[in-house]
């Protein structure tokens, strides 16, 4: 496999780790709301956002390659 096809493969793959995370923490997140914690409802919560910005930084990379390969 060419270095570029591995490095996107790579960004992919933290992507994946990244939203796998932000499930986990939304499902804290969820079940602390649920028990009346807010506090810690929305810590989770904001550790989500936290999360979807990396995979969306990761996606950026990815989209950025992308546009130097693009032929029109």
């Amino acid at each position: 496999m060419n270095e570029s096809l591995e490095a996107q493969a790579k960004y992919l793959d933290e992507v994946v780790g990244e939203l796998e995370k932000a499930i986990a923490h939304a499902k804290t997140a969820s079940a602390h709301f649920r028990s009346g914690e807010v506090p810690r409802g929305c810590a989770h919560s904001l550790v989500v956002e936290g999360h979807t910005v990396v995979a969306t930084g990761h996606l950026h990379q990815v989209a950025k390659a992308h546009r130097l390969a693009a032929r029109i």
